[in-house]
């Protein structure tokens, strides 16, 4: 995998990635496996060549491609030069082909620089039994602070469609502390080794799908649009993160 690197002006940083197809020819043929008992005009269920298949789902294999090939291709490349992002990472510019090299462009914010606490040894209170992870957040809240990126926070808001709050609001500080929240499980789950796989979202995807009576293509469908669905990501990797923190200090 070779990749290059490019600091942008608004602090965001630009990776441009290419890797041999080899590297993504098992996703590929996940991916594909999932589309080939799928219907297509002329054709029964199940029954199409799969050069047929390939070219009537291009744009869907792409954009699972994306969100998986390329998220993973990045994060490797992150772990390998020691950084990590601090949000979602947009991927463009993608150029794919059978048996060519894989090409995208990968920008994202990287993590700020913060020291962690010995959280191993931290100590809650009794009033915590009602709500842990609740009180295990406010008390890594307290024990770690520094400046979150005004970035970041406008666009925790913008996933609220609260974009146009202002920096002295009860809106924005509250966003801003929960960006803050999020950094620090992130680097802890870094330090831990916790990852969130994209299996792991499908699953919360079908479990809420059932819950609220949708298919799960269709709620899929619907946090794709809006950015949800890395929103779900984070909001498991902090579930798993406090989940291991409850059980290291108990």
């Amino acid at each position: 995998m070779k990749w290059e690197m490019a600091t942008l002006e608004d602090g965001y940083r630009q990776m441009r990635i290419e890797t041999p197809w080899d590297e993504i020819a098992p996703d590929y043929e996940d991916i594909l496996h999932d589309f080939m008992g799928r219907r297509v005009p002329g054709f029964r269920p199940g029954k199409a060549p799969r050069r047929i298949m390939e070219q009537w789902f291009r744009r869907q294999i792409s954009e699972h491609l994306s969100r998986r090939g390329a998220d993973r291709l990045c994060r490797q490349a992150l772990q390998e030069i020691g950084a990590e992002a601090a949000g979602p990472v947009e991927v463009s510019e993608l150029e794919w082909e059978p048996g060519q090299p894989f090409r995208f462009t990968a920008r994202f914010f990287p993590l700020p620089e913060f020291e962690l606490p010995d959280y191993e040894s931290l100590a809650l209170n009794s009033e915590a039994a009602e709500d842990p992870q609740g009180a295990l957040s406010l008390r890594l809240l307290e024990l770690v602070s520094f400046p979150v990126p005004q970035t970041l926070v406008q666009a925790e808001l913008g996933l609220d469609g609260l974009a146009d709050c202002q920096p002295a609001s009860e809106s924005w500080q509250a966003a801003s502390q929960r960006v803050r929240l999020m950094l620090i499980l992130k680097r802890i789950a870094r330090v831990e080794g916790i990852e969130i796989e994209p299996a792991d979202v499908d699953r919360r995807i079908e479990e809420k799908a059932a819950e609220f009576g949708a298919t799960p293509d269709t709620l899929r469908a619907e946090l794709e649009k809006s950015g949800g669905r890395l929103r779900l990501k984070d909001l498991l990797l902090a579930e798993s993160v406090l989940e291991y923190l409850l059980e290291t200090i108990r």
